[in-house]
């Protein structure tokens, strides 16, 4: 059974009560009033998964947006300045490492990525068993219902991971997984 890999985010949106600036108050009562739902779904193509390692394993071996990440670190390596055991992000820059935790005897580091065909930020993901060698995993967190994807953390819990992350027009953002390689995200 495949699941679509795509995280259930849980929106936390915090005003203050009292800004004790009128301006800023009829500003925002503005906005609450015309506020519409805008659908930022990512351009970068997103991916289901099977929920067992094994399964995981195989259908990584085909995934076409691993294959462009193991295609474009072929060409990273001619670089002579690409640090040797520092993590790099296969695409464009890292910015921002997040996340970095223990699960099922793998560490796994997101971070911010920025994918060529939509340069807004999401997560980027890497598991290593020593923390020096990496392999890039598919993006694990993609925009929307926010419009980007920014800094934030995991925490590891006996039967899954919760990463919390700020957004930049919804509000701070919940997403949790508890597959083997943390592909099948619920936001």
């Amino acid at each position: 059974m495949k699941a679509e890999s795509t995280w259930f985010v849980l929106g936390i949106i915090l005003i203050s009560c009292s800004s004790g600036n009128n301006s800023v108050d009829k500003e925002q009562e503005a906005v609450s009033e015309t506020s519409e739902i805008v659908d930022y779904t990512s351009k970068v193509p997103q991916f289901t998964y099977p929920n067992t390692l094994e399964e995981q394993l195989e259908a990584l071996k085909t995934n076409p947006l691993l294959k462009r990440f193991r295609e474009s670190r072929k060409k990273l390596a001619a670089d002579p300045h690409l640090p040797l055991y520092h993590l790099v992000s296969p695409e464009n820059r890292l910015n921002d490492p997040n996340g970095l935790c223990y699960w099922q005897g793998r560490w796994h580091l997101f971070y911010q990525a920025y994918p060529p065909e939509d340069p807004r930020q999401h997560w980027g993901h890497a598991v290593s068993d020593d923390l020096i060698h990496w392999e890039d995993l598919p993006l694990a967190i993609y925009p929307n219902p926010e419009y980007q994807v920014y800094s934030g953390s995991t925490l590891v819990e006996d039967d899954r991971v919760i990463a919390m992350y700020h957004g930049t027009r919804v509000g701070n953002m919940v997403a949790t997984s508890s597959d083997p390689l943390l592909m099948l995200v619920i936001w």
